[in-house]
């Protein structure tokens, strides 16, 4: 029983950081929308903190500290933003827009920039390879109630 046991659990920790990968499911190619992740890694500055995700100025989640979001889009092009708190997009504000296709996937990064003054969250589009490494590497989850 116990050697079950030990080979259960070392067959589990060789085991986890596979299915992390497997979380980020890419759309279908015959699919009327896109697919939009928001990804928010670790990080000291700001971690007490949810930072909002926005599409087209209105937040569509809440991220807290290694998180992850899944959104439906439609065709055509969108307004992505990320801030800290509030349900309106700020007019200062950093916005990406993104050309959403249908039955493609699309991965943002919330990203924190701190400096002397201010601290600002900024909205960048990365990879598939660079999502699976943040998810893996940060150990991020996703929020299945987007923070709210």
């Amino acid at each position: 029983m116990k050697a079950t046991l030990i080979t259960i659990f070392l067959i589990s920790m060789f085991m986890a950081p596979l299915c992390h990968s497997q979380d980020l499911i890419e759309n279908t190619e015959g699919s009327k929308v896109g697919i939009v992740y928001f990804l928010r890694g670790k990080g000291h500055a700001g971690s007490a903190t949810a930072f909002s995700a926005l599409i087209d100025g209105v937040r569509v989640c809440k991220l807290n500290n290694r998180r992850y979001s899944i959104h439906e889009v439609t065709p055509g092009i969108h307004e992505f933003m990320a801030q800290f708190g509030g349900k309106k997009g700020k007019k200062k504000a950093e916005i990406i827009e993104i050309e959403i296709e249908a039955g493609g996937t699309y991965y943002i990064q919330m990203v924190m920039q701190a400096s002397f003054w201010v601290n600002d969250v900024s909205p960048v589009e990365i990879t598939r390879n660079s999502a699976l490494r943040l998810l893996d590497e940060d150990k991020i989850e996703l929020d299945p109630n987007c923070g709210d």
